[in-house]
């Protein structure tokens, strides 16, 4: 079973959101599981239906005195399940720090809400792909935690919203040398997902590589018919 998740971003409206989740009632999925991510204002939208809850951030801090912010407790007191932590618009235009998304990964453990660490190279960083991701795995590891609940979202920076992938051969590479640095170092078996212009047009070509766990959407999320094409792919 691969998981199919929605980072919605700062996008829509109140109407469009309404709009969206009444349109989302016809769409069906035997084999995976579908998880969104819409802005905090919508959560409530998508409580109590037939896929999970994620969110895409959660305060560094358990609860209190933080304008602005969102804790893990008002979270999982609304039915959140996932939370996305350490996007790369997070870490390079809101300067999120390791120190930030390390205590986010322990309070959502703690909260029996699976984090999702987002972890990738910038286009300049290519030749030097392992060290960065290392570094990022191990900022944001802690030993003695339930490191296999961690899901790790490998999206290459150069990838997000351009429309170009890398190619099979550097995914599967890739993914393995996540999974095994991860089994080896951490002794945890984590699930790895793949984010970065998930499309309808390239998801049969990822779809083929079998080490994939799941995918993180972006703007292809955002739009009914072409959420549907990429769920019916996955399903075979």
């Amino acid at each position: 079973m691969k998981l199919i998740i929605s980072n919605h971003k700062m996008n829509f409206t109140l109407e469009e959101i309404k709009i969206y989740v009444e349109q989302l009632e016809t769409v069906q999925s035997k084999n995976n599981l579908l998880v969104f991510c819409p802005s905090f204002l919508y959560l409530p939208y998508f409580k109590g239906k037939n896929y999970s809850l994620g969110s895409q951030n959660v305060a560094s801090q358990k609860m209190g005195a933080l304008t602005g912010e969102v804790s893990v407790e008002q979270l999982k007191s609304s039915g959140v399940s996932y939370v996305i932590i350490g996007h790369s618009e997070r870490r390079n235009l809101l300067k999120e720090d390791k120190d930030s998304i390390q205590k986010k990964i322990s309070l959502c453990l703690e909260n029996e809400i699976t984090p999702i660490l987002c972890i990738g190279e910038q286009l300049e960083e290519k030749n030097q792909k392992e060290k960065v991701l290392q570094e990022e795995i191990d900022s944001a590891f802690q030993e003695g935690q339930a490191l296999d609940e961690i899901i790790i979202a490998y999206e290459p920076i150069w990838s997000i919203g351009t429309g170009i992938i890398p190619s099979k051969e550097d995914i599967t590479s890739t993914f393995e040398w996540i999974k095994s640095y991860v089994k080896e170092t951490y002794h945890a078996n984590c699930k790895v997902i793949y984010g970065g212009s998930v499309n309808e047009e390239n998801i049969r070509l990822l779809n083929q590589i079998q080490i994939i766990d799941g995918y993180l959407l972006g703007g292809a999320s955002l739009e009914i018919e072409k959420l549907r094409e990429i769920i019916k792919v996955v399903e075979g």
